[in-house]
């Protein structure tokens, strides 16, 4: 769902990333109907409205898996599918969260990037684009 988009794309850009997602998402909110995806979903309209005009905003890997789950998939299965594959990708470059947190720009630090990563706090899809894609440029 996530960690997989464009595998066509050897290493994509975190803009290219983040618009696969959106267009992933997208397709949910189209199938269910925005005010559907947003009850069942919990997730705010105007975040899903991003998603339909291609942006993810400052919506979440909880966000996106929460719309997700409005398509029967499990929401759980998609988080821990995302941190697997960003843990083994983090393995096979030989990247530890020091390097990624100086190498990607976002608003966290070394500590924080290994939180999110970790699920103890919230990872917005901007910040796994950056990761996954400085991930798919080492790999």
């Amino acid at each position: 769902m996530l960690y997989d988009v464009l595998p066509d794309v050897e290493t994509p850009t975190a803009a290219e990333l983040e618009s696969a997602y959106a267009s992933e998402l997208a397709a949910v909110v189209r199938e269910h109907g925005r005010e559907t995806v947003a009850a069942d979903s919990g997730v705010a309209p105007e975040t899903l409205a991003a998603f339909t005009d291609g942006e993810v905003g400052d919506a979440t890997l909880s966000d996106a898996a929460a719309v997700f789950g409005v398509d029967d998939t499990d929401p759980d299965a998609v988080t821990a599918e995302v941190r697997d594959g960003l843990m083994m990708g983090l393995s096979t470059a030989i990247l530890d969260v020091d390097t990624v947190a100086l190498e990607i720009e976002t608003e966290l630090d070394a500590r924080e990037l290994r939180q999110a990563l970790e699920g103890e706090i919230r990872l917005r899809l901007d910040e796994l684009a950056a990761v996954q894609s400085l991930i798919r440029s080492r790999s």
